[in-house]
């Protein structure tokens, strides 16, 4: 009976650990809110009326993405995501993730009648961190509050359009895009940080949330 309940606890603690992992995996697609910071930089190329393709790059700046959009106006979505009082203590910083890229027009009635595009952001993870405070009901003791946040600008093609993250929300600004003396070609800052790769509880995390999914997908 003894080493049965002993058996028993381990079993516990061993799949405590692992939805602990998981956890920690959902949550690290969302990004620390402490300060005013860069999160995307965006650049547009006319390729017909009212049609642009957008060159993107989050995160780190490292990739660039490239995304056709339709309208006058670009747009970004992100998700926050806001802990409780005593998490927040512990220092636990309210989180964001970017989910949306899209186009937009300044009238309502194209807005209504016009073709646009939408772009996916976001990545699927093993635990939908959300998802279960909100099944938790009065019992979740994690999350305050879960919401989005939305900033858009006009799109300009000889600007660089500039998202920023602050503590609630986000904000975007644009600069002229910077042309090299010897060229009518875009100068690229360079990112020093790009070669280094992911930091090791990135790497962790992400493995982890793949190879839940992976057998997730094995079991259906």
């Amino acid at each position: 009976m003894r080493r049965f309940v002993k058996v028993s606890f381990v079993a516990l603690g061993l799949g405590a650990a692992a939805f602990v992992v998981l956890l920690a995996a959902s949550v690290h697609t969302f990004r620390a809110l402490t300060e005013e910071t860069l999160i995307a930089e965006i650049r547009f190329e006319r390729t017909g009326e009212r049609e642009y393709l957008a060159y993107l790059r989050t995160g780190d700046l490292c990739e660039e993405r490239a995304l056709p959009i339709r309208g006058d106006q670009w747009r970004v979505d992100a998700q926050f995501l806001k802990w409780k009082y005593w998490a927040t203590l512990l220092g636990l910083d309210s989180q964001y993730r970017l989910e949306r890229l899209e186009g937009r027009y300044r009238a309502v009635a194209e807005q209504n009648s016009m073709p646009g595009l939408a772009h996916d952001l976001g990545r699927p993870t093993a635990v939908d961190i959300v998802g279960v405070a909100e099944a938790l009901g009065a019992f979740n003791f994690l999350i305050d509050a879960t919401y989005g946040s939305s900033t858009y600008q006009t799109i300009d093609t000889q600007r660089t359009h500039l998202v920023y993250k602050t503590p609630t929300a986000i904000i975007t600004r644009s600069m002229p895009r910077a042309v090299a003396a010897s060229a009518p070609a875009l100068a690229v800052r360079i990112n020093a940080s790009c070669g280094a790769g992911p930091d090791p509880w990135r790497r962790v995390t992400t493995w982890t949330d793949s190879a839940a999914r992976a057998a997730a997908r094995a079991l259906d």
